[in-house]
């Protein structure tokens, strides 16, 4: 069994896989060793994977590595795929193990997967496992909180599913820029990228998706949990090859 970890900005989702089944799942903004411990008390994994958007790896890493095989997802990892990425070492371990989960989910297709959260994540992986890149971009709350911070007037608000194509007031006008700019932006990237790459087939994720689910247009499936496949299918490549 495999132990993923997956360390976002805010959260940290920790899943237990059974060869490709996943058995157990948690999120939670700050993990610590004794969770680990007792994790371990109900499940006897011998094999974990780490990816993190943060500079340095957690406490608990050094306690998971004295009792299991560990492997930190880098640029020098082994890969299922082909990775056509210009700058590998800068490319972020969510957005491969993201678009290597889409593919191990569907193999047979061309997969774009958008993930919503703190910025919103375009990437593209065709049939043959080759990952070509992708777009970054300012998600909902950083363009509302920018915004604010670089105007005089505007004010601070939260993300609302808005209403109306055209805000009645200035919150509204805001809100509705913030939120549907990205519905569009999505809408018209999915649109760009079947006329240039044929079929393909698009899954949404992140902290985001479910709201955004529900106002995309476009044919989409909505997965939480598609880093955390790719990260199960890299620790079972590891295995593989070692």
């Amino acid at each position: 069994m495999n132990l993923c970890i997956d360390i976002g900005n805010t959260f940290t989702k920790v899943a237990i896989f059974d060869e490709s089944q996943m058995i157990h799942f948690k999120s939670q903004k700050k993990w610590l060793v004794s969770d680990f411990k007792k994790l371990e008390k109900k499940f006897a994994t011998n094999t974990c994977i780490i990816s993190t958007v943060k500079k340095s790896l957690p406490r608990y890493y050094d306690f998971l590595n004295r009792t299991k095989k560990c492997i930190e997802l880098t640029h020098k990892t082994k890969l299922p795929i082909n990775n056509k990425y210009k700058t590998p070492k800068t490319l972020g371990r969510d957005r491969l193990a993201a678009a290597i989960g889409a593919y191990a989910s569907f193999p047979t297709k061309n997969n774009a997967v958008i993930d919503i959260g703190t910025c919103v994540k375009f990437d593209f992986i065709d049939k043959n496992g080759i990952y070509y890149g992708g777009n970054i971009a300012p998600g909902v709350e950083l363009r509302l909180k920018a915004m604010h911070h670089f105007t005089a007037a505007l004010p601070s608000i939260r993300q609302k599913e808005p209403k109306n194509l055209l805000g009645l007031s200035t919150e509204e006008a805001m809100n509705n820029g913030a939120v549907l700019g990205v519905v569009f932006e999505i809408e018209s990237f999915i649109r760009h990228l079947r006329a240039e790459k044929g079929p393909i087939n698009v899954i949404l994720t992140g902290g985001g998706a479910s709201f955004f689910g529900e106002i995309v247009k476009s044919k989409i499936f909505v997965d939480s949990y598609i880093v955390l496949k790719g990260l199960n299918k890299i620790a079972d490549y590891q295995k593989e090859h070692s």
